[in-house]
């Protein structure tokens, strides 16, 4: 129920934040490291994610601003955290830099590819525009919880690493 300018300055209001903020993500994990931005991204997305997702978008005064105001926030999660998954590449894979980026700028390729298409037939398929939103918000949350296992047991590891090297006797 909006015009077609209006739709395409909303998706600005969306592409714009997540392909110029990757620098200020690579700022921030500079500055915070990886694991703290990433998480961060990944909460802030949530929660956007999850008044968008929402059935009752309009009963909770969401309404079109609202919702680009959420886009926005989802935009510019996104443009932070593309930065800091790169941050982790050489922090966790020093001697793959390369090849590692490489997997990593395909897999997002590879989901800019897919996940739209995919998207629209979850929306139609359900006749809920707001499916897709919820499809986005329960991969960030797989996400979230991958990656903080993995930052658990990568610790863990750590832990043990240590506490079982010999120890170093000074004469």
């Amino acid at each position: 129920q909006i015009s077609l300018q209006m739709a395409a300055l909303y998706t600005a209001s969306f592409i714009f934040p997540a392909s110029l903020l990757r620098p200020f993500g690579g700022w921030l994990s500079d500055r915070y490291g990886p694991r703290v931005v990433t998480y961060g991204v990944f909460i802030s997305m949530m929660a956007a994610l999850l008044l968008l997702s929402s059935p009752v978008q309009n009963t909770l005064g969401l309404g079109v601003y609202g919702f680009a105001v959420a886009m926005f926030i989802v935009g510019c999660a996104m443009g932070i955290g593309k930065a800091s998954v790169y941050k982790y590449i050489p922090n966790y894979f020093p001697k793959d830099v390369g090849a590692v980026g490489g997997l990593v700028g395909m897999l997002g390729a590879l989901g800019g590819f897919f996940l739209p298409p995919l998207f629209g037939f979850i929306s139609r398929s359900t006749g809920s525009p707001q499916a897709a939103f919820l499809a986005m918000f329960a991969f960030t949350a797989v996400s979230l919880i991958w990656l903080h296992l993995t930052v658990v047991g990568l610790r863990a590891s750590e832990r043990v690493a240590t506490t079982s090297a010999p120890a170093i006797v000074q004469n």
